[in-house]
């Protein structure tokens, strides 16, 4: 009998220490985010002026190509997105955020079209300039810490990312500075959902970041996919408000 005692006491301490472990790994990946959204401090975009991004973009394959995506925003809903090549619009939606939700794409949809707020939101996170961290709460996210690496000679933290309808994710961040630096996605689908495949990149890294008053937003990034390099140069400023960006097409 003690020595069943002594086992069933042994297991449900293993089991306390699991479970903190559990947590502390838990904690501590927000604890990175966190640093890191506070850092980048989205929040403290300028409420009475447009926040403008123009983007160029370009394939190391094919490095005369290029794409130019715009992007408006106004705290803290009302979003604009276009993608041109040439004189050309590709894609694009946007939002007064209130009742107005449309998209366009060539070929596809006749013009600027509208569509239902919940096809708005499953298009936006793909032109966000703030990334997926920046609503991870919203998202249902789960954040496990994975630990210290040795990165290059650097140390870096990497934080594990499984969100609903998405592949998992790894992120690192510098350890000194807070900064993310590297996305590396996965092929395994979150354990919430058996969304179908899609394409995404290997990985995506962030080299520069632009400030905008107190403002961090990513300047230069690279994408790898299919076999391929894609390089983003981004410029932010801000423009004048003016609510018909977000109306009218």
């Amino acid at each position: 009998m003690k020595r069943f005692i002594l086992a069933a006491v042994l297991v449900v301490s293993c089991l306390g220490v699991s479970a903190q472990n559990k947590a502390s790994a838990v904690d501590t990946a927000q604890q990175i985010v966190e640093r890191y959204l506070k850092l980048m401090n989205f929040d403290g975009v300028k409420r009475d002026s447009i926040l403008y991004i123009e983007t160029i973009a370009y394939k190391r394959s094919s490095p005369g190509d290029t794409a130019v995506l715009k992007r408006w925003f106004l705290y803290p809903n009302c979003f604009r997105a276009e993608l041109w090549h040439g004189d050309t619009l590709l894609e694009g939606a946007y939002t007064d955020g209130k009742e107005i939700y449309r998209e366009y794409r060539l070929g596809v949809l006749d013009g600027w079209t509208r569509v239902a707020q919940s096809r708005y939101y499953a298009l936006e996170p793909g032109y966000d300039f703030r990334g997926s961290l920046y609503h991870w709460k919203a998202d249902a996210a789960e954040l496990t810490y994975k630990g210290e690496w040795d990165y290059n000679g650097q140390k870096v933290h990497r934080v594990y990312v499984d969100t609903p309808m998405r592949y998992c994710r790894n992120y690192l961040f510098e350890k000194e500075s807070g900064m993310l630096f590297l996305i590396e996605e996965t092929n395994k689908h979150s354990e919430y959902t058996d969304h179908a495949a899609y394409d995404h990149p290997d990985w995506h890294a962030f080299s520069e970041y632009q400030p905008l008053g107190s403002v961090l937003l990513p300047s230069v990034e690279v994408y790898q996919m299919k076999g391929d390099l894609v390089f983003h140069f981004s410029t932010g400023r801000y423009i004048p408000k003016d609510m018909n960006i977000f109306r009218k097409n």
